[in-house]
C-alpha cells in the first residue's frame, strides 16, 4: 500500500475505513451523524460488495452503462471493477486519496483523484452517480450546477444514471415541509467518524423526483425515472434535450 501522510488520514474517515478493511480484512463501523444526531452505522465492507450483493437498482444501473463510463464517487471501486470486467472503458473518480490507493491495488485501471467540478475530461457515454449520488451537490443550486457540468461531460446521445431517495415520508410534518418559507426538507448535513478520525460536516440533498425533473429541465436535460422501490428510493436516467 502507498504511504500516505497522517494529515490526509486525519481528514478522511471514510477513506481510512476503506483502507483498513482492504489491508486487514476486518470490518469496522463508520459512525454516521445526520444534522448532528447519530444515525445507523455503515460498515466498511459495504464498499467492497460484489455483483451478487448489490441491490436491484445498482444492477439495473450497471446494465445501462455503455461505452466510456465515468463512475463518480467510486469509493473502493466495486462498480468500476464490474464494468471493467465487462470490457467497458471506465474512469473512477474519487476525492479520497486513501480510497484511490485501494482502487489502484484492486486493479482499477483509470483513477482520477479530484472533484467532479474540476473534471474537464473527454466526453463520456455514461456517467454514474450511485449510492444516492444525485445528492452530492448538497442543495438545489448546487444540483443545478452539477447537472449543467455533467451535461458538458456527456458524449452525444450519452446519459447520466443516478439515484436518490425522497425522504418526505420520513419527516414529522409533511405540510410544514412544503411551506414555501421553510428550507427544502431533503437537505441534510452529514458527518462521519471512524476510530477517532472525523472530517468536517458536509451538505447532502435527498432530492425528490419532481424537483430533480425541474432542475434537469433548467440544465437542458430530460429526466426519466427508470426504477422505484418501496422505500421511496428511485433511479433516474438523464439525457440532453
Amino acid at each position: 500500500m502507498a504511504m500516505l501522510s497522517d494529515d490526509i488520514v486525519r481528514k478522511d474517515p471514510l477513506g481510512a475505513a476503506i483502507h483498513d478493511y482492504y489491508r486487514t480484512g476486518k470490518d469496522s463501523k463508520i459512525q454516521v451523524f445526520i444534522n448532528g444526531k447519530r444515525d445507523e452505522d455503515m460498515l466498511a465492507s459495504l464498499f467492497f460488495r460484489n455483483y451478487q450483493l448489490m441491490r436491484g437498482y445498482e444492477r439495473l444501473a450497471l446494465r445501462y452503462a455503455k461505452g466510456s463510463v465515468l463512475d463518480v464517487g467510486a469509493a473502493a471501486g466495486c462498480h468500476s471493477l464490474i464494468l471493467q470486467k465487462r470490457k467497458l472503458d471506465v474512469t473512477a473518480l474519487e476525492i479520497s486519496p486513501l480510497a484511490c490507493d485501494v482502487m489502484k491495488q484492486r486493479g482499477v485501471k483509470r483513477i482520477l483523484n479530484e472533484s467532479i467540478f474540476d473534471l474537464k475530461g473527454s466526453p463520456y457515454n455514461t456517467i454514474l452517480l450511485l449510492m444516492n449520488g444525485l445528492g452530492m451537490a448538497g442543495s438545489e443550486e448546487g444540483t443545478l450546477k452539477l447537472l449543467k457540468h455533467l451535461k458538458r461531460l456527456l458524449a452525444p446521445k450519452g446519459y447520466i444514471i443516478g439515484d436518490s431517495t425522497d425522504i418526505l415520508y420520513n419527516t414529522m410534518n409533511a405540510v410544514k415541509a412544503f411551506d414555501s418559507k421553510q428550507d427544502y426538507y431533503g437537505k441534510v448535513e452529514f458527518s462521519l467518524k471512524y476510530k477517532g478520525i472525523e472530517a468536517d460536516p458536509f451538505k447532502w440533498i435527498y432530492i425528490d423526483p419532481a424537483l430533480l425533473a425541474e432542475l434537469a429541465d433548467k440544465a437542458g436535460l430530460h429526466c426519466d425515472i427508470i426504477h422505484r422501490d418501496a422505500n421511496f428510493h428511485y433511479l433516474a436516467k438523464l439525457r440532453a434535450i
